[in-house]
């Protein structure tokens, strides 16, 4: 029995369904709405008639598809050259696809559809499930002859008063389910009414299962509340002494501030880097010694020393980032007692000591001397006295000398030393050129 029929762009439906319910189904609507399209729908399903009009306007297929109430769906497709059937049994995921049947449809089609045609001997099959709406009712407009024959065919009698039977067994049990559905209806009122107070017995109910799940919360978090006070306890304890510690503590000087030796581990990893160049560079000199001296170079003075200045001023920013960043992190230095007039009182101390030493050994030296010879003449006197103030003159004369030498070669370190600091590196090995090292080199190798 069809329980389901589908239409899609079958003449005006552009996609209709229709659930049929068990017994009687009646299909109202004004005029051209489309019923009539219903019955040919299933005319063409059952017959696949000769192609006509029923592709709806615009589409490129008409798609008639029926459920059948054991759960097979079989599907006419109308395309504007051909048809072809879709059959899918119950249970299967992919339909079977029929195609190139000529005019009447598949066995497999009509065996599941049941909507064959019955045959009648001496006039055409007689259809006793579709009707035309433009024929009389079923079998009145035919002669007697066909009627004769039809009735005459007694498979088909007996098949219709079996499908009589069938229908009135039908309408018997669907009375009895009724009166069996109304009678388990009125139980069923009975028993709410029995059971009126189960709301209110759910909700107590309900109200019972929350007081137990607190008092179950409750009774997990009491131990941990009795640990978390004994806890806050000790805490309370150790509070207390490190507060009297804390109090002690107070009353002490403030610790000394540690020194810091991360720049002094810089100035060590820079002296062994300076070192290791250093080594480098002698090899390398070593190497280079063997090789010939390098060609005559065009004049470049001027350019050389522009690039040598820009080498040294480039060196001594690195060097003075260098011992900024170095000195950055050290703290500032202590306060300097002021020992200038305590030195100058211990030098003057220790100039009188020295002097009074000196005297004490001369007047021990005097005491053993013989008195001085008798005056005579002060002429060899005189002359002493003369030589000694020439030769005092000439002193003085050379002790000018030596000062005035002496200011040069102050002069000579400081502009030497202004000269290091602008070339900051040695041309030679790369190594920093220091104004301790190279003024003091002549000397050390005398």
């Amino acid at each position: 029995m069809i329980v389901k029929l589908t239409l899609d762009n079958f003449l005006a439906h552009g996609a209709s369904v229709f659930e049929f319910a068990p017994g009687l189904n009646v299909l109202t609507g004004p005029n051209n709405t489309g019923k009539s399209a219903v019955v040919e729908a299933l005319r063409c399903l059952a017959e696949n008639p000769i192609p006509k009009h029923v592709i709806r306007h615009g589409a490129k297929e008409a798609r008639v598809t029926v459920e059948l109430s054991d759960g097979t769906r079989v599907a006419w497709v109308r395309k504007p050259k051909y048809a072809v059937y879709e059959l899918t049994p119950p249970g299967a995921s992919e339909p079977q696809t029929y195609a190139k049947f000529n005019r009447t449809p598949p066995e497999d089609v009509l065996a599941a559809l049941r909507l064959n045609l019955v045959p009648v001997e001496g006039s055409d099959d007689i259809d006793v499930h579709l009707g035309n709406q433009r024929e009389p009712v079923f079998l009145l407009g035919k002669p007697g002859s066909v009627m004769a024959s039809f009735f005459a065919a007694s498979s088909e009698s007996a098949h219709l008063i079996a499908m009589q039977n069938l229908l009135t067994d039908k309408v018997r049990k669907a009375k009895n389910e009724k009166r069996r559905l109304e009678a388990a209806a009125d139980a069923a009122r009975r028993d709410l009414d029995r059971l009126s107070r189960l709301p209110d017995l759910e909700c107590a109910l309900e109200v019972g299962r929350d007081t137990e799940d607190r008092l179950a919360v409750l009774a997990r978090d009491i131990p941990a509340l009795q640990t978390v006070l004994s806890r806050r306890e000790s805490l309370k304890r150790r509070l207390a002494a490190l507060a009297a510690r804390t109090a002690a503590l107070q009353t002490l000087a403030p610790a000394p501030q540690p020194f810091a030796v991360a720049p002094l581990a810089r100035v060590v990893e820079r002296q062994t880097a300076f070192l290791r160049s250093r080594e480098q560079a002698a090899s390398r000199i070593t190497a280079l010694a063997a090789l010939a001296a390098p060609p005559t170079l065009a004049a470049t003075a001027a350019m050389d020393r522009l690039a040598a200045d820009m080498a040294h001023v480039r060196a001594a920013h690195r060097r003075m980032s260098r011992k900024s960043a170095a000195l950055a992190v050290l703290a500032p230095a202590p306060e300097v007692f002021p020992v200038a007039a305590l030195a100058d009182h211990l030098a003057a101390r220790r100039a009188l000591a020295a002097k009074m030493t000196r005297l004490e050994k001369s007047l021990a030296r005097r005491e053993h001397l013989s008195p001085p010879p008798e005056a005579q003449s002060a002429a060899p006197l005189a002359a002493l006295v003369r030589d000694m103030r020439a030769l005092r003159q000439r002193r003085d004369a050379a002790a000018d000398v030596l000062a005035g030498r002496d200011a040069r070669l102050a002069s000579l370190h400081t502009d030497i030393e202004a000269r290091l600091g602008q070339v900051g590196v040695c041309p030679l090995c790369g190594g920093d050129l220091r104004p301790e090292t190279f003024l003091d080199a002549p000397r050390r190798a005398t």
